[in-house]
């Protein structure tokens, strides 16, 4: 297949973003979630590279990546997928995305879909398809979210966007040094050298950046994923918040195949990783 560049890509200039590369062999493309960074795939890149070249790399704004004040809308996100693309000459890939990243991978798949073999969308929420994450999308909080909330206080109820106000707690309190009880689950920011520099990253982009703004755009209409015919992975927590989206896109892509994972949270690729592994493989294996 002949390379095609993004003629978006070839008028604008983009930030640059931070890659690695594992292994040979076909092309699978990682992109993570808000607020994470490329080490977030690192066991299951490992674990892929045995077949196939893994590419990870850091969301703009994110990780070691260049930080613009603008351009954090998901369709922004897929337009820096297919320019990195360009930029390591991959003329075809898989595409895995978790949360927002999923969003991201999504929209680059509409963009350019002959660039891309094999789609897989982890709890992503899609704006088009729910435009809100409320508390009461899940009849049971978590042990840090029920933690968090208490801490901060407000009016939870009534919030619009709770997975984007318990990152900012989350960060805010690890930048204070303020430690929630998270019950053993997996946290953003909890542990790790690299925890505090995370929080403090997140928070600048809240502060500095328009991503506030542009996590609130919708991407493409919902009509245009009846055209996409690649095999399709949906990967959700049985009692996922995003549980909208998921039932929507397995209506809406037609060639697509939704995994519900019991006894799993949001960050499900970190703590159920034999299982995303299991499933990223059949997919990965199939036409």
């Amino acid at each position: 297949m002949k390379n095609v560049r993004s003629p978006e890509s070839l008028v604008t200039t983009r930030p640059k973003l931070a890659h690695q590369q594992f292994g040979s062999g076909p092309d699978v493309v990682l992109v993570h979630g808000l607020a994470a960074n490329r080490a977030f795939w690192y066991p299951l890149a490992t674990a892929l590279s045995s077949q196939y070249r893994v590419t990870i790399y850091d969301l703009r704004g994110h990780g070691y990546s260049e930080r613009p004040t603008s351009g954090y809308t998901a369709t922004d996100q897929g337009q820096d997928l297919l320019h990195l693309m360009d930029e390591l000459a991959l003329e075809e890939a898989a595409v895995i995305g978790h949360s927002y990243g999923g969003a991201a991978a999504l929209e680059a798949v509409l963009l350019q879909p002959q660039r891309f073999s094999h789609l897989a969308l982890m709890d992503t929420r899609i704006q088009r398809l729910q435009s809100e994450l409320r508390l009461h999308d899940v009849g049971q909080l978590t042990a840090f979210e029920q933690a968090a909330a208490r801490q901060d206080g407000g009016d939870w109820a009534s919030e619009p966007e709770v997975g984007f106000r318990f990152l900012e707690v989350a960060a805010r309190n690890k930048v204070a040094g303020v430690e929630l009880d998270a019950g053993g689950e997996f946290v953003p920011f909890g542990e790790g050298r690299g925890a505090l520099r995370a929080a403090k990253q997140w928070l600048g982009l809240l502060d500095d950046t328009s991503l506030r703004q542009d996590f609130r755009v919708p991407g493409a209409e919902a009509e245009a994923y009846a055209a996409l015919r690649q095999p399709t992975l949906l990967m959700y927590p049985s009692h996922s918040r995003s549980g909208a989206t998921s039932s929507r896109l397995q209506a809406l892509l037609p060639n697509s195949r939704l995994v519900s994972l019991p006894q799993a949270g949001h960050f499900f690729p970190v703590t159920h990783p034999a299982q995303v592994r299991a499933e990223v493989e059949a997919l990965l294996r199939s036409s």
